[in-house]
């Protein structure tokens, strides 16, 4: 489970884990075609930083973490991949939704309408500092995580013939959480068709 300012709900672990599988899927189809401005395009802050299969490869890391039973405090460079793929999923999510507001999609065991993205952040995220940091810094946007970033062209060279690996950021295991607790329904209540509920 990751360490999240209020503990998630049913659906919105849900939202979360389709994001991940989602996100890991087109990232893959970006860096396997080649097409880095796309990348670059969808990921503006995270392609600063790192290759899209170290991304993948951190995505998979998150969406472990979404399914253990160990609560795990994110790094900076977590929170701005994360940030970007549930704001990549929620953008698609919606594009198939917004042409009928009644037109559900299925997400886990729940099918849900509109997501919105910006309310997520808010109910979830602790802030959104590491945007702010990720702008800060001209040459690396996370030279103080410890996060040792290869050129992209090392990082292809060495996943294609598994020499070694690109380093990814450690996740922490959290001892004592101190998140908001909400009533289970407080997002998502019956009947609804929308995450979270106005």
């Amino acid at each position: 489970m990751i360490y999240f300012r209020t503990k998630p709900d049913a659906v919105f672990e849900a939202i979360l884990q389709e994001a991940l599988l989602s996100e890991m899927t087109e990232v893959k189809m970006l860096a396997d075609g080649g097409a880095v401005d796309s990348w670059e395009g969808l990921y503006p802050h995270t392609s600063s930083a790192c290759s899209p299969y170290t991304a993948i490869r951190m995505m998979a890391q998150l969406l472990a973490a979404t399914r253990d039973a160990s609560v795990y405090q994110l790094t900076n460079m977590h929170w701005l991949l994360l940030y970007e793929c549930l704001q990549n999923f929620c953008a698609i999510h919606n594009e198939l939704v917004e042409d009928d507001p009644q037109d559900l999609r299925t997400i886990g065991t729940f099918r849900i309408g509109q997501v919105d993205e910006e309310a997520i952040v808010t109910i979830y995220f602790w802030d959104t500092e590491f945007l702010l940091r990720s702008l800060s810094y001209d040459d690396d946007p996370f030279a103080n995580d410890e996060f040792d970033e290869e050129p992209m062209s090392e990082v292809v060279e060495a996943l294609s013939h598994g020499s070694k690996e690109a380093d990814i950021p450690l996740l922490e295991i959290v001892d004592e959480v101190a998140w908001i607790v909400p009533d289970p329904a407080a997002f998502f209540r019956t009947g609804s068709i929308e995450y979270p509920d106005a």
